[in-house]
């Protein structure tokens, strides 16, 4: 057994014992700009994640320091890849939390599986 699959058993099992502490939070795929400043966005999707309501500071792709009002982890990366068709979530998608509320994807994190080439669990920070 390598590191790999204890980890990935590890988080197979936090996303079973963590169900109940998941809401479901909407996830668009972003699709392109209709050229006036308008993203267009594919169908929403609903994905259950953790979401923990915790000011954190992060760097953005750009280098920029800002604070991040909540931190979502999506622990079910098989539903997670079908909602992004395999290619995570990008900066550009938009996240929808439980109350409604929406910001910028600030920073993303997550370990990679060698095996998949995806993360074997995903973190967003949402501004």
């Amino acid at each position: 057994m390598s590191l790999l699959d204890v980890v990935r058993g590890a988080v197979a099992i936090a996303d079973s014992v963590t169900k109940p502490l998941q809401p479901y939070v909407t996830y668009e795929r972003y699709l392109s700009d209709d050229g006036y400043g308008t993203k267009l966005y594919a169908d929403a999707v609903q994905l259950r994640a953790i979401v923990d309501w915790k000011q954190k500071q992060v760097r953005t792709p750009e280098g920029v320091l800002s604070v991040s009002r909540a931190v979502i982890t999506f622990l079910d990366i098989v539903a997670l890849n079908a909602a992004t068709l395999d290619d995570g979530i990008s900066d550009n998608d938009r996240i929808t939390l439980p109350d409604g509320t929406t910001g910028p994807i600030l920073d993303m994190s997550g370990f990679i599986d060698a095996g998949t080439g995806h993360p074997v669990a995903t973190e967003v920070f949402i501004g």
